[in-house]
């Protein structure tokens, strides 16, 4: 690249760069100025107010990482529109513009987590950061596993083969990550046990906005109970062993399978407040930014009915009840809001599958063609920048060209007992196969477009 085209790829990097950045504080001066007006007219004091700007900070940060997080894995005008999109999300601006929620905070500091890790290489101060948001809601522990075995299977860049370097990260991450805990929690547990236990319900509802109504009308019966109670860690399972099956495959999807395991509770779960709609709102972005639209606008309308029409009006101190069976209008946002979540996780367990499938299928086939090379009929060993065809076999020019209807030269040597057919060229001792389709290699073996079966030497069977 000249230093023209590197001079209008850096202008154009911080032209939208400049525009995430513009877009996010206008977001946030709108936040705040909207609380502001809120609080006055609600008789608020200037406590609301500062109480809700911690959360509406977090939602800048959150966009700035998610431009910092896509710009190097997706085009960059991709990036920025997700990032501008996260900035302006009606969820993120009811939830913590209006409401001040603290589970924007948990979020923002969970993807500086993860950034942290993968991204910057900077296992100890992750694992701090990554306590620090659990502190701040439990439920960002969940990232925990999935975090660790993206490590384990180089999602940080880093190959998995040098285990000591892998081992190193993850003994510091998790060291830093249980050490900070401990010191968070312990002055919890010696002195505030009472700050654990759940907030006293009046009622005997459900609760929130969750389909715990259509389930069931009391949480000790039917499925609503059994999903709040005892099954209550198979729901956990179902979000955190796809998502980590999907980073031991596909290391460098770690973002969307953390969105992922945000999402399964919420989709899974029978009741669940306002609050709980802010988990997926930031990730989602990483993963599919339409079905994040989508989310975005759907539980943004149902956030702000409540806030407006069920909570206690201005300043919007409350929301909604969780022992209140919701119904009316209320009850139509919120079923929408769980079929959107419901198709969102459906299609995120199908992707899992779906690239775990292939990635075992690939390594089936390359296992396959690597095979070859222990046949149990003579065969002729073609080691790199050598010629020893075997006997029976003569020699031929070095660096003969591949022939992709006839037999096959390779370094040097003459083509073997039968025919290697490609339908493009075949680049055999470690490089990639470049091919217009599948490849059948010895008898049929096919090889999926664009990798290599083995490096080192091939053994074609006469």
């Amino acid at each position: 690249m000249g230093s023209f085209e590197r001079f209008k790829t850096k202008t154009h990097f911080n032209s939208l760069k400049r525009l995430v950045g513009v877009t996010a504080l206008a977001a946030l001066a709108v936040k705040l100025l909207t609380i502001a007006l809120a609080t006055a007219a609600g008789g608020g004091t200037p406590l609301d107010l500062l109480a809700r700007v911690p959360a509406s900070v977090a939602d800048l940060g959150a966009a700035l990482l998610v431009f910092e997080v896509l710009r190097s894995r997706r085009p960059l005008q991709l990036a920025a529109r997700s990032a501008i999109l996260v900035a302006v999300s009606p969820v993120l601006f009811v939830a913590s513009g209006l409401h001040g929620d603290r589970v924007g905070v948990a979020v923002a500091l969970l993807l500086l987590a993860i950034h942290l890790l993968i991204d910057r290489d900077a296992p100890l101060v992750a694992g701090i950061t990554l306590a620090i948001a659990s502190r701040v809601e439990p439920m960002a522990l969940l990232a925990a596993p999935v975090a660790m075995a993206a490590v384990a299977a180089g999602g940080d860049g880093q190959e998995p083969a040098d285990g000591r370097a892998t081992r190193s990260r993850m003994v510091h991450f998790g060291g830093a990550l249980a050490g900070a805990l401990f010191a968070a929690w312990v002055p919890t547990l010696a002195w505030d046990w009472d700050s654990l236990a759940p907030a006293p319900s009046a009622g005997t509802g459900p609760g929130g906005l969750g389909p715990g109504w259509v389930l069931a009308r009391s949480l000790d019966q039917g499925l609503a109970g059994w999903l709040l109670g005892s099954g209550r860690p198979l729901v956990l399972a179902a979000a955190v062993v796809p998502a980590v099956i999907w980073v031991r495959r596909r290391p460098r999807r770690v973002y969307a399978a953390v969105g992922l395991v945000l999402l399964v509770p919420l989709a899974l779960g029978p009741a669940w407040s306002p609050r709980d709609l802010v988990w997926p709102a930031v990730f989602g972005y990483l993963g599919d930014a339409r079905w994040a639209s989508i989310y975005a606008v759907v539980a943004g309308a149902t956030l702000l009915w409540t806030s407006t029409w069920w909570g206690n009006g201005l300043p919007w101190h409350g929301g909604v009840d969780p022992a209140t069976v919701p119904s009316g209008a209320v009850a139509g946002l919120g079923l929408v809001t769980w079929v959107v979540l419901g198709t969102w996780v459906v299609l995120g367990w199908r992707t899992v599958a779906v690239e775990a499938s292939a990635k075992a299928q690939a390594g089936a086939v390359a296992g396959a063609v690597d095979n070859l090379a222990h046949a149990d009929s003579p065969s002729a060993t073609l080691p790199p920048g050598g010629v020893d065809a075997g006997p029976g076999h003569t020699g031929a020019p070095a660096n003969g060209p591949a022939q992709a209807n006839g037999s096959t030269t390779v370094n040097g040597t003459a083509p073997a007992n039968g025919s290697v057919p490609v339908n493009g060229s075949t680049l055999v001792n470690g490089d990639s196969a470049e091919a217009n389709g599948p490849a059948p290699v010895s008898g049929g073996v096919p090889v999926e477009q664009g990798t290599s079966p083995s490096r080192g030497s091939l053994s074609l069977p006469k």
